[in-house]
């Protein structure tokens, strides 16, 4: 199967790429990056789109970053989707663990797109996920913190095990972030020819999130 990966470069996408590589008759094409127009930033992650280029080139995976409003993304990640159908692509990976609305969402696009949408993460333990991805020695840092979910000292930290202990202090937060309680920045594990090197930048917020700059 030669499919595309949804990428927002945390690690949530990079397990469901490591998953589906397991899969030897399996060939990711490229990450498919859909970026905030204006800003270089995905949206809601805060990551810029250079970041996510060094991330591609350490993974030695073709990017596609589309730059996109809001309210134009349905069309610009069809036209993406299309433009890589018309490479010999015929699949999507993406990361999604358990929110039915955003995985029906996904199949109508790809669908209408004419791919198939693979979930490798679908239906696993969230809590489970998270020892599994610590056990395969990812390297994670946290980069987004929304306010109502979780304090702003989770900025910043390492995904390991001190982490997954701490965060299942707060029973209402999915410990893999699937409500967007937290995004990633994934710099390092098995898939990589060697580390992404970053710098830690400046923390702003908006209404909702805390944000680290990583560059």
């Amino acid at each position: 199967m030669k499919a595309f990966v949804s990428w927002s470069s945390g690690k949530d996408c990079m397990h469901a790429l490591y998953h589906f590589l397991k899969n030897p008759e399996n060939q990711a094409v490229c990450l498919l990056n859909m970026s905030g127009e204006g800003n270089s930033q995905p949206h809601s992650h805060g990551i810029s789109s250079a970041m996510i280029r060094k991330q591609a080139a350490r993974l030695n995976i073709p990017l596609l970053q589309k730059t996109t409003s809001r309210g134009d993304y349905e069309k610009n990640m069809k036209e993406a989707i299309a433009r890589l159908k018309s490479e010999g692509v015929d699949a999507g990976v993406f990361g999604d663990i358990y929110l039915q609305e955003h995985r029906t969402w996904i199949e109508r696009v790809c669908g209408e797109a004419g791919v198939s949408a693979v979930f490798p993460l679908w239906g696993k333990s969230t809590s489970g996920l998270m020892e599994q991805f610590i056990t395969e020695r990812f390297k994670t840092i946290v980069v987004s913190v929304r306010k109502e979910k979780l304090p702003k000292s989770f900025l910043g930290r390492l995904i390991d095990n001190d982490f997954l202990t701490d965060i299942h202090t707060f029973p209402a937060t999915d410990p893999c972030g699937e409500n967007g309680e937290y995004h990633t920045f994934v710099f390092d594990g098995p898939l990589f020819a060697a580390p992404v090197l970053f710098e830690k930048g400046d923390i702003t917020e908006d209404d909702n999130h805390w944000f680290l700059e990583i560059k």
